[in-house]
């Protein structure tokens, strides 16, 4: 393990990187990069158990816990230095703001990966899911499908990310891979943890860097992520589950007995649960559509 630090007026931001093996291929795993998602951040430290007992049958395999380890021990999202959403600036500016000289020296660290994935969360209520420009990049395609993960749905590729930005400027296989959290701040979704975990090993061993035949089976792609809006604040009654596939037009729950509707077919991703919604945040259920 060795110690990566930046730093910026005297204040200073620093992550640990573990490397395993050697040769190719090079393939590396981040998590962290926002502060509070520490579903990842559990999953890249297991990995790193696994290879310090197991190493590599072949390549090199990296792995960067906690690319944010300021904001995560704020848990919070953002630096808490320049509140910078560090996955929206990448490759980053060695001149630039604490977050941005973190960011392009996360970028440098990972510029010899031929397979990417960066771990992150996407709430407590969610499901999991494999986020990918696959629509763009075969090889971000051909990546997503040896995740064995149910869900791969398809970003809309928004810049800064290190994904996107590793896909477009690098070429490489890229892609996010999304857990639910635990219930309250600092809290890991076990169950889904694990079951990401066993993901990439399955994804390792189509690469011959673990041992073993593969458990689980591919994803199936969905388009873009999409939310269903209520009408109007007032106390939210849910009539769906994540998980549950819906019908265009389908009532989907109640604001102040006003029934909201979906207007697409699709998987349920996230439901908010039961309780009041305000003018500003008046979204209720996020769903996708199978891939055409």
């Amino acid at each position: 393990m060795r110690t990566v630090t930046v730093s910026e007026s005297g204040i200073c931001a620093a992550y640990e990187v573990y490397a395993f093996g050697a040769g190719e291929p090079h393939i590396t795993f981040t998590a962290g990069v926002h502060g509070n998602e520490v579903s990842g951040i559990y999953v890249a430290q297991q990995l790193i158990g696994y290879f310090q007992k197991n190493p590599p049958l072949r390549g090199t395999v990296k792995i960067i816990p906690t690319v944010n380890a300021t904001a995560m021990r704020c848990m919070q999202r953002r630096s808490p230095f320049d509140k910078e959403d560090l996955n929206r600036i990448f490759p980053g500016n060695e001149a630039g703001s604490l977050s941005h000289r973190l960011a392009a020296s996360v970028y440098a660290e990972t510029a010899d990966a031929e397979i990417l994935v960066d771990l992150h969360c996407c709430g407590q209520h969610g499901m999991p899911y494999i986020l990918s420009i696959y629509n763009e990049s075969e090889a971000a395609r051909g990546l997503v499908e040896r995740i064995t993960m149910p869900v791969a749905v398809h970003s809309e590729g928004t810049p800064g990310q290190l994904f996107t930005e590793s896909c477009r400027k690098r070429g490489q296989a890229a892609c996010i891979i999304e857990l639910p959290s635990g219930a309250g701040s600092g809290a890991v979704n076990l169950p889904v943890a694990n079951q990401c975990y066993e993901a990439l090993l399955d994804l390792l061993r189509t690469e011959g860097v673990v041992a073993g035949n593969i458990q689980g089976e591919a994803p199936r792609f969905y388009g873009p992520l999409k939310d269903t809006d209520a009408p109007k604040a007032g106390l939210w009654r849910p009539q769906v589950e994540k998980g549950m596939r819906v019908e265009r037009g389908q009532c989907i729950g109640t604001v102040e007995e006003a029934a909201v509707y979906t207007p697409e077919s699709g998987l349920v991703m996230n439901i908010v649960p039961c309780g009041y919604i305000f003018a500003d945040d008046l979204w209720v259920m996020t769903y996708v559509q199978p891939a055409q």
